[in-house]
């Protein structure tokens, strides 16, 4: 794809609201994310019985919750943490899928064939009774949702891949 090209989809990107909108919000939560990792009116650790279930006030923004933690505090620090499990469970996702889509695209035969009943398999469990199974058998963590998700993530990009490179073997300079 050529720089014009590229230059002229990110042009007619901006022309949609729903992109804008996605776009701001993204920036919204990032930089909420990253100012969380240096300040927050208060510690999401603390906790302040006496003013648990407290509304809103100039205090704390949002309330508080049944523990008296300022719910701006721990939205400031879960920006963040949904910005890492997003960007590791995709990049785990996509490290493992991209090779085996390329794979059984490449090799064909039972390969393929293995690959893609390893698709057939995963895609027959719903994703997310399976990724409470996974959290309950090993427990609430960072690490798990980030293997939960990340592990539903590979046959999808493994048949976005193969899919895409067949089609690049299919054409005449491959065929050459």
């Amino acid at each position: 794809m050529s720089k014009s090209r590229i230059h002229e989809i990110w042009q007619q990107s901006w022309q949609h609201r729903s992109f804008v909108i996605g776009i701001i919000l993204s920036f919204i939560m990032l930089l909420t994310g990253v100012v969380s990792l240096f300040w927050t009116p208060y510690s999401v650790e603390l906790l302040d019985i006496p003013h648990k279930l407290q509304g809103a006030s100039t205090a704390h923004w949002l309330g508080t919750d049944h523990f008296g933690r300022d719910v701006f505090s721990m939205l400031m620090v879960g920006a963040w943490n949904s910005m890492l499990v997003s960007v590791f469970a995709i990049g785990f996702g996509a490290g493992i899928g991209v090779p085996l889509g390329a794979l059984a695209a490449g090799k064909r035969g039972w390969v393929e064939e293995t690959v893609m009943r390893f698709n057939d398999f995963a895609f027959a469990f719903p994703a997310l009774l399976t990724a409470v199974m996974l959290s309950a058998v090993y427990g609430p963590g960072t690490i798990n949702s980030v293997l939960a998700i990340g592990i539903f993530n590979i046959p999808v990009f493994a048949r976005i891949t193969r899919g895409s490179a067949l089609s690049i073997y299919k054409r005449e300079f491959i065929l050459a």
